[in-house]
């Protein structure tokens, strides 16, 4: 050999490139030091060199669908059909995933073509763009995410009914094209596997018995009972082996993925469902992801509540019912005479709730006797009439009645009578008692059921629309409520102004203001369209 082909030679061995040269039939005629110790490494049949080799009878004999293209490409190189042939394939070995990009020139010898054939390493390329499609793909994501939330919000204000809304969810968020599927539904069944009411992307069988996959039957079960326990998004994932995958095949994936997420959807304390997401990404639920999808379970739970209540308002026949809750306030020992105070109206505020009502003269020291003492309770006295004295009772403990309200459910009455407390409640015919039951539980694990009974209602209201309460803040409302609660609007006034404030926890200049401009908005709703004359 020659100095010059000699020089050639040394050159293509110190390439970091696997090279070979095949002659006009395709055969293997020379290889580099890379390529041969690629072929050591990686315990190839032939000789490392591989010389004498049928490259293109090693392609055909492969058959995977990267081999017949390079099969291809390098015959039409040696025919002269082409100049350059390029093809980016995967090159797996039993322990590691490699993805090489093979390059191929002609060249000709006199007469003789030849094919010059570079395989390069391109892993760490491969990788990193799958990382940056990776986070494209999670950009994408949380935009089509916010975007499906916009759609359910705007679909949840409208006269949409509980599974119109809950529908609407499962196809805004399969739509998205991030989910492979997406099911509302609750634990259920003695059983207690999750059971959708809505899905999409899915049939409705309970997860534990849905179709076959790669991760098992049972995929999701934990989370879903986590959800329901601590009312807070969880999420899985699971990698089981590709049966499709062989190392020496195209399939770039020796596992497959799964990921599923459980969204609670909530109002108040009360659990309306489980939303359950599943996709394929492996990239899916970051930190971002969840917490738009925990925000999505608010704002579902906050439309179905208002659903609730809208039909509740609307309904001819609602259930009734009468609860008593023992021990609800604790008694001093020994307990003082009896006493009785019937609640009128109940305010919730920063510095905690208070409950207006009336009891008579002659339970009014036993009343002070139960609950000056306790932690958390204030007993003020705000104005007499005849033989009853108006009372508000002040706590920062956790109150039954707002709990039952944040679920839709109307309080018609409530008396505290020596340290049990009594509620009628009613609620919509279409709700559950057990439901109520367990959610009043929560306070007063003793709670009885005295009586159940359906009501027809003849002229049903819907309070929602064209209210004069409608113009008022929150902030408005809940001062309105109290000075009237308080009796600030008798005369002789039962409150001054200051102590609604102290009461309220907010100074009294602020008290005032809302309490004016409250005023102002319903006088207008009532008169500013009134006639000249009536």
């Amino acid at each position: 050999m020659n100095r010059r082909l000699r020089l050639l030679a040394a050159a293509l061995d110190e390439l970091p490139v696997n090279v070979s040269v095949l002659d006009s039939d395709g055969v293997i005629c020379q290889t580099n030091q890379s390529w041969q110790a690629f072929g050591e490494h990686n315990d190839i049949q032939e000789p490392a060199d591989t010389l004498g080799v049928d490259y293109l009878d090693v392609c055909e004999r492969a058959g995977t669908v990267s081999a017949l293209a390079v099969k291809r490409g390098l015959s039409e190189v040696l025919a002269g059909r082409r100049e350059y042939f390029e093809y980016r394939y995967p090159c797996h070995s039993p322990i590691e995933q490699r993805w090489y990009l093979l390059q191929a020139v002609p060249l000709v010898d006199d007469t003789e073509r030849f094919v010059v054939v570079g395989h390069i390493n391109i892993t760490s390329q491969v990788l990193t763009e799958r990382r940056l499609r990776a986070k494209r793909d999670s950009l994408a994501a949380l935009a089509d995410l916010n975007s499906a939330i916009r759609e359910i919000t705007h679909t949840a204000i409208g006269e949409s009914t509980r599974p119109e809304i809950e529908q609407a969810v499962c196809a805004e968020l399969l739509e998205t094209g991030h989910y492979s599927s997406v099911q509302i539904g609750e634990l259920s069944g003695h059983a207690e596997l999750f059971s959708p009411r809505a899905s999409a992307g899915v049939d409705r069988r309970p997860i534990a018995e849905s179709a076959e996959s790669t991760c098992g039957p049972l995929f999701g079960e934990t989370a879903i009972r986590q959800a329901v326990w601590t009312r807070q998004l969880q999420t899985t994932q699971m990698m089981a082996p590709n049966t499709a995958f062989g190392w020496r095949a195209d399939d770039d994936s020796a596992v497959s993925e799964q990921a599923l997420a459980a969204v609670p959807i909530s109002h108040a304390s009360r659990l309306y469902g489980i939303c359950v997401v599943a996709t394929d990404r492996s990239d899916a639920f970051d930190a971002d992801e969840r917490e738009i999808l925990s925000q999505l379970g608010e704002v579902v739970g906050h439309a179905i509540a208002a659903s609730n209540r809208r039909e509740a308002l609307m309904s001819k026949t609602v259930i009734e019912v009468e609860l008593r809750l023992p021990e609800y306030i604790p008694q001093p020992t020994p307990p003082p005479a009896d006493w009785t105070v019937e609640i009128s109206h109940t305010v919730d505020s920063e510095s905690g709730y208070s409950m207006f009502g009336t009891v008579d003269a002659v339970d009014l020291a036993a009343v002070e006797t139960v609950f000056e003492p306790l932690d958390g309770f204030v007993v003020a006295v705000l104005g007499q009439q005849a033989d009853r004295y108006r009372i508000e009772l002040h706590t920062d403990r956790p109150c039954v009645i707002p709990l039952l309200a944040s679920q839709g459910w109307s309080t018609e009455s409530a008396r505290l009578e020596n340290g049990e407390c009594y509620l009628t409640v009613r609620m919509p015919a279409g709700d559950s008692v057990r439901a109520l039951m367990e959610t009043v539980a929560e306070l007063a694990p003793a709670v009885e059921l005295l009586r159940r009974r359906q009501r027809h209602v003849d002229q049903p209201v819907d309070h929602t629309h064209n209210s004069p309460i409608d113009e008022l803040t929150d902030r408005q409302r809940t001062v309105l409520q109290t000075a009237y609660a308080a009796g600030y609007f008798e005369w002789p006034r039962d409150s001054s102004g200051e102590e609604l404030a102290e009461t309220l926890g907010i100074s009294p200049p602020t008290f005032h203001q809302h309490l004016r401009i409250g005023q102002q908005k319903l006088m207008n709703a009532l008169f500013e369209t009134a006639p000249l004359a009536a």
